[in-house]
Formats: structure tokens, sequence, C-alpha cells
């Protein structure tokens, strides 16, 4: 990542939403909940896009 003159690299961080506890799958939201249980990473991963079409639908609906 290229940076202004004068400012030192950046380290950027991403974490992992997903977590494998017991058999089960889970996210965790940007709010900070943990949706779950799910069958396997996959079935997390399709309900996580449907909880953020969710919210986004939700924000959109009332900031119109």
């Amino acid at each position: 990542m290229t940076v202004r003159s004068g400012e030192g690299d950046k380290s950027w961080f991403r974490s992992n939403r997903f977590t494998h506890v017991n058999d089960s799958w889970f996210f965790t939201t940007r709010e900070m909940t943990e949706e779950g249980p799910f069958h396997s990473r996959q079935e997390a991963e399709s309900a996580l896009v449907l909880y953020i079409r969710h919210v986004n639908d939700s924000f959109f609906k009332n900031s119109g």
C-alpha cells in the first residue's frame, strides 16, 4: 500500500468472522453478536450473506 510522505507503513488486520465449536459453526457480526449454530462453514457463510443483505435493506428503507 502506498503511504503519504512522512507516514509509516500501516498494518491492516482482518479478523475471522467464523468460528467452529463442538461441530457447529458460528459467525460474528459487526455488532458483536454471535449467530448460529450452523452445520457447516458453507451454511454459516450463506447465512452471513443473508444477514448482511437484511441489514443493508433495513438501513436503506429507514434512511430514505
